[in-house]
């Protein structure tokens, strides 16, 4: 590893990490890794899929941990602070723990060819603290694909496989049986998968892949997600549920379901940060669609108007989930906004982009620009009314600034 950065705390130093690189460790070069750290892990649950993951591993966390488990899960992206990607009992990583982890694994890894990515250096951390930790179960939620991701490293007996859509296609393929291949890529021989078989092609490459590794497959549809009433949120009942079979498969008996699932708060996901005001990591195609189904039973149950703070990455189809919207909701206002990130869109870009769409759906709607999230935020709160709902969405990394402006 490149020792760089010396005059920098640990975590200005992961923070400079490279997000990306030309060139990665392989799998059977993270092992080595692995070895060279000494961890050594318990039950290990997997979980990948395009969205949803997040939401299935709190779920899951909480249900354990309120059964007397030790869980340590390790999830991406954060929304605030780093130390929210690994969690032990579902509470951040001290600053004192990740520094002091963060020097050993540099140490011990000081010597290798290939320096980690910002991802790859954090699964690291999070695998150390864990190792150091006496737990029952280790819940790892993948990055962006499944077969090649850091996190498949494991001969993990449970893996749970969320809806996939079209998200990462630079990385994972054009199309859904691309994409569906690399998140069956967790699967492991003679394991339990859990997935969601709401589509059809998809469901064929997970039975196919999973009839490889001679493993058992548990369908969301053998449970009756829509009697939970915890939530009137499709997308959150279907995450509980896959968390509620996986937790199925790990212990005999399970008590608290139900106040764990209601105890759960997952930041970010059709949040409700203040009165009327709600906030949501939707962020491509399938997500997007989701959320404006759930828009629309909000506004209907409650009588209320549109208004829409957003902003989209430049890897995201920007005219397709534009479009998207458009088509699907009557916006009384957009509020557009850049993101403090290099993967930000440009104003102009997104105003654009909204505007010609605008037009050839023929609706005549106010659009604000914005160059930051705060002014965008402080500006759409002050001249929301009591008849409106303002809904903020598009990327975690907006999200986030919304949060930490507003904690």
């Amino acid at each position: 590893m490149q020792d760089y950065l010396t005059d920098m705390s640990e975590k200005e130093y992961i923070e400079n990490i490279p997000m990306w690189a030309k060139e990665k460790n392989t799998l059977s070069e993270v092992k080595k890794n692995i070895k060279a750290l000494g961890i050594r892990l318990p039950n290990l649950i997997h979980v990948a899929g395009t969205n949803g993951k997040g939401s299935v591993c709190a779920y899951l966390s909480n249900i354990l941990i309120a059964n007397k488990m030790r869980v340590g899960t390790f999830i991406s992206p954060h929304l605030i602070e780093v130390n929210e990607r690994i969690l032990l009992d579902m509470i951040p990583i001290s600053d004192d723990d990740l520094e002091s982890i963060s020097k050993y694994v540099r140490e011990r890894l000081n010597n290798s060819k290939i320096s980690p990515t910002y991802f790859e250096y954090l699964f690291y951390i999070a695998m150390v603290h864990f190792s150091n930790s006496n737990l029952d179960f280790v819940i790892l939620e993948t990055g962006m694909g499944g077969r090649l991701d850091v996190t498949n490293v494991f001969d993990d007996n449970l893996s749970i496989i969320t809806s996939i859509g079209m998200d990462h296609m630079q990385y994972l393929g054009n199309n859904i049986g691309d994409i569906a291949f690399e998140k069956a890529g967790i699967i492991k021989c003679n394991s339990t998968v859990i997935f969601d078989d709401s589509n059809k092609e998809v469901n064929e490459i997970i039975t196919k892949k999973a009839k490889e590794q001679n493993a058992k497959l548990i369908a969301l549809s053998d449970f009756e997600y829509e009697s939970l009433d915890f939530t009137c949120i499709k997308y959150k009942k279907k995450a509980a549920a896959l968390a509620i079979l996986g937790a199925r498969q790990l212990l005999n008996n399970i008590e608290n379901i139900d106040a764990a699932i209601r105890n759960t708060i997952w930041h970010g996901r059709m949040e409700e940060i203040e009165k009327d005001i709600i906030i949501d990591g939707a962020h491509n195609e399938p997500a997007i669609r989701e959320f404006i189904d759930n828009v629309l039973n909000i506004v209907k149950t409650k009588k209320k108007k549109i208004k829409l703070l957003i902003s989209l990455v430049k890897d995201k189809e920007m005219d397709k989930v534009f479009d998207i919207i458009v088509s699907n909701l009557k916006v009384e206002k957009y509020y557009l906004t850049s993101i403090d990130s290099y993967r930000t869109n440009s104003i102009s870009e997104l105003y654009n982009s909204l505007n010609i769409l605008l037009e050839k759906n023929k609706r005549s709607t106010d659009i604000a620009c914005y160059n930051t999230s705060k002014e965008a935020f402080d500006r759409a709160r002050e001249e929301k009314k009591d008849d409106e709902i303002l809904f903020c969405v598009g990327s975690l990394y907006l999200i986030g600034e919304i949060l930490e402006e507003n904690r």
